[in-house]
């Protein structure tokens, strides 16, 4: 007995030693191979060519800081440490590109507190003041670090985290800074996830790079249309264009030119993107010079409808004529006119009650001619609306895909965003009519109807080579125009893209206020076609769950009489026949042991003789 204790402890011994070897060379290996293997269908957690190729352009180091506590709340005590993995990943194929990224991890509470200790060494710490806490200034040396901070980017947030006693609000930074040479540093001040943060960087260095800003060239068709009055109904100072607060979102990071695309007016050779808002009653040589922007290379958005609502004037209509079919129908793609979709999936407004005691109360109610789109309606393959939850169409008309065509001019379309099975359109009124509000009782008149869409490819044109370039006088063409006009010459035509959206309300003021969603949609479309060709692919990289396909009501009912009743009865089916068959292999190897138990008296010979004879039976 002591002699196997003995060897069981040797062999155990042995085994550790050999076991602790293999942990120690298994690290070794890891730490040189430095592999991660990403399972998401997206690739969220992998860095993709595309970001190479833009970080293969950066001629200096660049310098990523990720300002993170060390103490994190509930559900976000792992993003400290996943973040820096990813940072070092990202840090890697900067350097497999060519390029040099710097990342340093630094935590504010330390920077405070050297802060705070040299304020003390130096005798500059004055009492701490609560009437200037109260007044929202520092009260404290740290307070007013944690300021500057915030000046930079670096804000301090507040989250919950639970405790045995109950749940506790936990302040903490979570911010990440991009510094390039001497340039304005870029920053991410609210980071606590990882999803799309591939994105967040690169858009931002691929800004960084810019020597100068990115030129887009916006063109509205209504300049004269202004807002008078806000949201709340006071009049403003002074009138303001419905794209104005967009735009001013956008001159951040965009030299943005606004153009009347007249003779004097035309669209600058530099701009990276074209912007057509609520175009209406397009001239042809504005067409032709539209046609030979987008022909040329230079991607456009396009946000026009048929009509165009007011939210804050009694929801009143205007017809709109956009006047750029004759360029849309050769490319298979248009818009159909004098119509307006709505859903009973839509957006909400609010409308003012008399409540008690004459209270005035806002309270949201569903409006239909602001379709909703979300989840199967969202191209979820497209870098365009891929990551993107839900959103909201103003008065929006239906637009039209022609396939064949499309194909024929070697043009590839694919609808971005398409309403539900039950969406209806109704002809243009001068105002919200009840046939918009309700839906008809016909369901062979609700369809989806597809409200943004993406083209690409090298457009032809519609205007033949040879004739005559349009007039700027519209009353010329009608006369044959003008005698010693220029003519139509061949040009090499581009690979470009044209996103348009069917709702020219969609980028207003009114709206945006209205649906927030669509902001963060307008800026990431307007950044990924102007920035860089690559950030498209890139900003499509988002994890999002799945939706489920739109099901019939009978399809619904037998999920759930099976879980009722079909899930139950399979179980007991299945214990049934495992029941069986353990009946049956009690029963068989009962039998062979019976078999094996000699009766006294009886000889080995005449037991194996009763064996075979049953066996011959059988």
């Amino acid at each position: 007995m002591i002699e196997r204790k003995k060897q069981f402890l040797v062999r155990w011994t042995i085994s550790l030693i050999v076991l602790s070897v293999l942990i120690v060379l298994v690290n070794g290996v890891s730490r040189k191979f430095d592999k991660r293997l990403d399972l998401t269908a997206a690739g969220i957690h992998t860095i993709s060519a595309e970001t190479g190729n833009i970080l293969g352009k950066m001629e200096e180091p660049v310098t990523i800081e990720y300002w993170v506590s060390e103490k994190l709340p509930s559900g976000l005590q792992n993003l400290r440490r996943d973040t820096v993995d990813y940072l070092d990943e990202f840090k890697r194929a900067a350097a497999d590109a060519g390029s040099v990224i710097e990342v340093k991890v630094i935590d504010p509470a330390r920077v405070i507190e050297q802060y705070v200790k040299e304020k003390e060494s130096a005798g500059d710490t004055p009492e701490p003041d609560p009437m200037a806490a109260l007044m929202g200034g520092p009260s404290s040396p740290a307070d007013t670090k944690k300021q500057e901070l915030a000046r930079e980017g670096i804000p301090e947030l507040q989250g919950r985290s639970i405790k045995d006693d109950g749940v506790e609000v936990v302040p903490f930074f979570s911010a990440i800074v991009l510094k390039y040479l001497d340039r304005e540093a870029e920053g991410i001040p609210v980071h606590t996830s990882l999803d799309g943060l591939e994105y967040e960087l690169v858009s931002r260095i691929a800004k960084l790079a810019l020597t100068e800003k990115p030129v887009l060239a916006f063109f509205q068709g209504r300049p004269d249309d202004k807002i008078t009055q806000g949201p709340d109904g006071s009049p403003l100072p002074q009138p303001i264009g419905h794209f104005d607060p967009l735009l001013d979102a956008m001159k951040d990071r965009f030299d943005v030119q606004s153009i009347l695309l007249t003779e004097q007016s035309l669209i600058p050779d530099k701009a990276q993107l074209l912007i057509i808002a609520e175009p209406d009653a397009v001239t042809p040589r504005q067409r032709y010079e539209i046609e030979n922007s987008i022909r040329s290379g230079r991607p456009a958005i396009v946000l026009a409808s048929t009509a165009s609502g007011s939210m804050d004037r009694g929801f009143q209509l205007t017809p709109l004529s956009p006047g750029l079919s004759e360029s849309f129908v050769p490319w298979g793609i248009d818009i159909q006119p004098n119509m307006i979709v709505s859903s009973q999936k839509c957006g909400s407004i609010e409308t003012i009650t008399e409540g008690p005691l004459g209270i005035r109360m806002r309270i949201p109610q569903p409006f239909p001619v602001c379709p909703g789109v979300a989840g199967n309606g969202l191209d979820g393959t497209s870098p365009f609306t891929r990551g993107v939850e839900s959103l909201i169409f103003p008065f929006p008309s239906p637009l039209i895909i022609n396939e064949d065509v499309a194909r024929a001019a070697g043009i590839r379309v694919s609808a971005l965003a398409t309403s539900d099975e039950d969406a209806w359109v109704t002809p243009f009124g001068p105002a919200v009519t009840s046939q918009m509000i309700s839906p008809p009782k016909d369901p062979g008149f609700r369809a989806p109807r597809v409200l943004a869409l993406i083209a690409e490819g090298a457009f032809p044109s519609s205007f033949e080579v040879g004739s005559k370039v349009p007039s700027w006088d519209p009353t010329l063409e009608m006369t044959g125009g003008e005698a010693d006009a220029p003519l139509v010459e061949a040009m090499d035509e581009k690979e470009s893209r044209v996103l348009l959206i069917g709702s020219a309300d969609m980028a207003k003021y009114s709206s945006l206020n209205q649906y927030r969603q669509n902001v963060g949609y307008l800026l990431g479309s307007i950044e990924a076609l102007a920035l860089d060709p690559d950030l498209a692919k890139i900003r499509g990289k988002v994890q999002l769950p799945s939706a489920l396909r739109e099901t019939t009501r009978d399809e619904r009912n037998l999920v759930i009489y099976g879980n009722i009743a079909g899930i139950p009865l399979l179980l007991m089916a299945v214990y049934g026949l495992i029941s069986a068959g353990r009946r049956s292999s009690a029963r068989h190897h009962e039998s062979l042991h019976m078999l094996k138990i000699p009766e006294q008296g009886t000889d080995q010979r005449d037991i194996d003789q009763k064996a075979a004879e049953q066996e011959e039976s059988r």
